[in-house]
Parts: structure tokens; C-alpha cells; sequence
């Protein structure tokens, strides 16, 4: 048996009764992952960048107390959406017994087709749904849409039964009645940062093949350019400058340049910090016929629970290619550590297909508790309205690209 296989064989397979027992003893279910750049530890990694070609630098405290120069690599949200992306693809690929809410654009966009609440910023609460309708009714006023503005903290179980997921990535329904709709906490939290960050400098040239120096283009009658002041039109008494400069066209030479900003970072490695918290998660409820039940309710969070274990999983098996430069290797596969309420760890192995199997099971538990499912697809058409908006914002795009 080599290294890898003892370090596997090293913790027990975490189990369905596992999760059970973990909502009594629990206070969360963590993950850390080191990680470093594919092209070795210090070589350059290019982080997110926001407003103003910056970076997101702070100062955090290291393992050892030590003050650490760090960079985000990869958010909070972008983490759930690569979760829910993740978790889309197991879906549609193996049999978990998930059914999917989408609106489906194919007969009027082929090129968009279905659009799940796996995929939308705000998930059911998205306004692609509000802007849709099942069988002629429009969405919000179907019974999938009024569990779901129903649904609160003391009963989640309009939103359990039709978008779960939402329960574990957190939503706001922002346009809801008044403007003042239910919010549910994100339940499981993932972040990426770069360790020993250093900014580098970011640098740009380009050597014409065929131009050995760049002239001056001018406008022709036909709104193209030239580079000859003879066949321009007249502007003035004088040949009409053209709007673009060559290095626009992708033509000429670059004089190299240095910028200080937008160079990517160097770092010694990453860590990628999951949390999944007990405690958000067992202050769901989930009353049926207005009854309340505890051992319901445990149920119902264990799917939770395993639905956010199930989607860590995957999207660790799609890999840490975050972005254009921005690869990461994990060091090694590790374990899930179940923090207990007096502090204590017990650590567990998981993968992928662990983790769907206790998904498959706690399903079935809770429908056999009584608990409603969602296990077929359901299939809503846009409104007219959000067709017509669709259709002007890309006659708008095409116009504006036209005039560029």
C-alpha cells in the first residue's frame, strides 16, 4: 500500500448515521484544503480582479499567529455558484433522485435553452422565474411559487420540497410582497486565499510581422480607414483622422509597457476554508399538517447537510482551474472534520460517491417521514415581456457593436 492509499485508509467513510448523530453533537463540518500554483509554489497566480484593475489584499493572521500578506482568489459567491454548477452536472448525470425548476428558452433562444435555479444569481427567488409561468399562470401565483413565498424560517418547507439547494447557499426573495421577502443564511461557506502574496507588475508588446512602423490612419467616403492621406476624405481642408488607432485594429507594433496594477500575485500556496454550520441548519424547521416534529425536522436537515457535503464534493472533483492563469493542485484529498459543541474533532473521509449515496438515503428517509420531494423536472415558459426584453437587448448589442 503506497503513501496515498494509507492516507486515505488513515479516517473512517463518513455515514448517513454519522450526519444523524452530528445534528445532536455538532457544531460544524469543516474542510481545508492547501493548495498551490500549478507552475509550482511562488510562481504567479492571477487573482479576481475588481474596480479599477484591483486586487483583494488584506492582512490575515497565519496558522502560527504570524501577520500574512493575502489575496482573494476565489469569493464566497463565486464558490456556490461553482457548488451549484457542480451539483447541477451530478444531478443530470447520475440518478440522485433531484428534480430540476427551469425555465426553458429553447423554442424562442436555442442558444440559452434551460436555465435551472441551480444557474441564476438568486435561485428560485430569481426574477427569470418571477418573469415565467407553468401551464399559463404566472409563476409566483402557482402552488410551486406560493410555497415558496410562504416559506420562512419556522417553515421551510415550501423550499425544501422545490429548491433545496436555496437552504444551503443562502437567498434573499428581495422582490417579494413589499419588497420585504424572506431571507435564509448561506448554511455552507467556502472561500480560496493566496498566502505570502506578492503583486507583480503587468507587462504588454506586440512586434508587427509586416509593419515596420505605425502611420497614421485617415477615414475614407465609406467610413473605413486608410493609411494613404490622398484617399481620405476631407475634413477642414485636411485628411480626416480615423476614430481608432492601429493597435485597436490588431494591427502595427506595441511599444512595450509596464503597469502596476493587473500583474497577477506570486504565492507560496492557498488555502480554500469550508464551513457547513450545524446550528444555521437546525434552525430550519419543517412542520407537516402544522404539526411541529423534531425527529421531521432532523430529517430534513440531514438532507440539507448531505446535499452540501454531496455539492463540496463535487465541485472538488471539477479541480481549482479558477480562472485564466489561475490553476491551483490540491496537496492531497482532506478529511471532513466535524467540530463537536464542546470543541473536540472527529475527522472523516468522503468522496463524490460517498457523498451521493448518504444524499440517495436521506432522501428516501425523509419522503418515508412524510416529507414532500421534488424528483421530476418541472418545465416554466418565459413571459412575453421577458422574450420581448431579450430580443431588444440583443437588437441593442448588435447596434452598439455595429457603431463600435
Amino acid at each position: 500500500m503506497n503513501e496515498m492509499d494509507e492516507e486515505k485508509q488513515k479516517y473512517r467513510k463518513i455515514s448517513y448515521e454519522d450526519l444523524l448523530e452530528s445534528m445532536d453533537s455538532g457544531s460544524a463540518f469543516r474542510q481545508i484544503t492547501r493548495l498551490y500554483p500549478a507552475g509550482g509554489k511562488g510562481s504567479k497566480v492571477y487573482p479576481p480582479t475588481f474596480a479599477e484593475g484591483k486586487y483583494a489584499f488584506e492582512t490575515r493572521i497565519g496558522e502560527n499567529g504570524q501577520l500574512v500578506q493575502s489575496v482573494l482568489l476565489d469569493s464566497v459567491q463565486s464558490q456556490a455558484n461553482r457548488m451549484e454548477e457542480a451539483l447541477l452536472q451530478a444531478i443530470k448525470s447520475r440518478n440522485l433522485g433531484i428534480g430540476l425548476l427551469y425555465t426553458d428558452f429553447s423554442e424562442y433562444f436555442p442558444d440559452i435553452g434551460k436555465i435551472s435555479t441551480y444557474e441564476v444569481p438568486h435561485r428560485i427567488a430569481d426574477a427569470i422565474f418571477r418573469e415565467s409561468s407553468l401551464n399559463g399562470v404566472p409563476f409566483r401565483d402557482t402552488e410551486i411559487g406560493q410555497s415558496f413565498v410562504r416559506s420562512n424560517i419556522r417553515d421551510a418547507t415550501g423550499l425544501f420540497h422545490y429548491c433545496p439547494h436555496a437552504l444551503i447557499f443562502g437567498i434573499w426573495d428581495s422582490t417579494g410582497p413589499g419588497g420585504m421577502g424572506n431571507k435564509f443564511q448561506r448554511t455552507v461557506v467556502s472561500e480560496i486565499v493566496g498566502l505570502n502574496a506578492k503583486p507583480g507588475v503587468q507587462t504588454s508588446s506586440r512586434i508587427d510581422p509586416i509593419i515596420r512602423s505605425n502611420p497614421s490612419l485617415f477615414e475614407t467616403s465609406d467610413g473605413t480607414w486608410t493609411a494613404v492621406p490622398e484617399k481620405s476624405v476631407l475634413e477642414k481642408n485636411k485628411p480626416k483622422k480615423f476614430p481608432k488607432k492601429l493597435s485597436e485594429l490588431n494591427l502595427g507594433n506595441v511599444v512595450p509597457t509596464i503597469k502596476e496594477t493587473g500583474g497577477g500575485v506570486s504565492i507560496d500556496g492557498a488555502v480554500q476554508t469550508t464551513v457547513i454550520s450545524i446550528p444555521a441548519l437546525k434552525k430550519l424547521r419543517f412542520p407537516l399538517d402544522g404539526a411541529n416534529s423534531e425527529a421531521t425536522d432532523k430529517k430534513a436537515q440531514v438532507v440539507l447537510l448531505s446535499l452540501a457535503i454531496s455539492a463540496v464534493s463535487h465541485a472538488r472533483d471539477k479541480g481549482y482551474d479558477l480562472r485564466s492563469r489561475c490553476l491551483l493542485v490540491p496537496e492531497g484529498i482532506p478529511p471532513l472534520e466535524l467540530i463537536n459543541k464542546d470543541g473536540s474533532s472527529r475527522f472523516f473521509s468522503v468522496d463524490s460517491k460517498t457523498a451521493d449515496e448518504i444524499l440517495v438515503n436521506s432522501i428516501d428517509q425523509a419522503r418515508k417521514a412524510g416529507l414532500p420531494w421534488l424528483d421530476r423536472d418541472v418545465a416554466l415558459k418565459p413571459n412575453s415581456n421577458l422574450i420581448d426584453l431579450i430580443r431588444r437587448s440583443r437588437e441593442l448589442h448588435d447596434e452598439e457593436e455595429n457603431e463600435a
